[in-house]
């Protein structure tokens, strides 16, 4: 089993989050982050980070966050399948401390994994009710 973090298991460029963003199809939401993704067709998941100054405004609780968010997707890789992940910050991420960020990302990973177990809900799912 692989626990490192290489290039192949994050998002690097702007059309890889793009394509996150676009097409997601799992989401786990709580009230510090979001998680988006997308499965993709690779056999292993991969991670991105979006710690924007505007919800989390020292660049040391950036970092922070974001070494611990990698720590955590890195220790819980097996669990999450071949997705596409995207982390979004937001307001009071900062504010938490590393013991409670640890707790936070690797319930977020549970969320997610779950999500990923269910079949993806279609805007269609049926033919149209009839409310006449």
């Amino acid at each position: 089993m692989d626990f490192g973090f290489s290039p192949e298991c994050r998002l690097l460029t702007p059309s890889q989050f793009k394509n996150v963003f676009d097409g997601a199809t799992r989401k786990a939401s709580g009230p510090y982050v979001l998680l988006l993704a997308k499965a993709n067709t690779l056999d292993q998941p991969r991670l991105g980070l979006v710690i924007a100054k505007k919800s989390v405004r020292r660049a040391v609780d950036r970092n922070r966050i974001k070494r611990i968010a990698r720590d955590s997707f890195r220790l819980n890789k097996p669990e999450l399948g071949n997705l596409d992940i995207v982390v979004l910050a937001r307001k009071g991420l900062g504010e938490l401390d590393n013991a409670a960020l640890h707790e936070l990302f690797k319930s977020m990973w549970r969320k997610l994994s779950r999500s990923a177990d269910k079949p993806p809900r279609s805007r269609h799912s049926g033919p149209p009710s009839s409310n006449a």
